[in-house]
């Protein structure tokens, strides 16, 4: 059985996937193949498909959210 994920359900998980970043296990150096680990874990708590693509395409956006944090967390100290 092949469930469809939208756009907007990969942001939410992408969006939860920061507080493993701020409380947990990963870092700004952490793999895109750890970060996807975790992503499978949170798709099988919701009952969504676990499939590796989509747990690569997550931990993606959730690493390019992290680092623009960064980003602008750096903007606002060196103001």
């Amino acid at each position: 059985m092949s469930t469809f994920v939208s756009d907007s359900q990969c942001n939410e998980l992408a969006e939860s996937l920061l507080s493993w970043f701020e409380v947990g296990n990963l870092h700004s150096q952490s793999s895109t193949k750890e970060i996807a680990r975790v992503a499978q874990e949170l798709l099988a708590d919701d009952g969504l498909p676990t499939r590796w693509s989509l747990a690569c395409v997550i931990a993606k956006k959730a690493q390019a959210a992290w680092h623009q944090q960064i980003l602008q967390t750096r903007r606002e100290l060196s103001q």
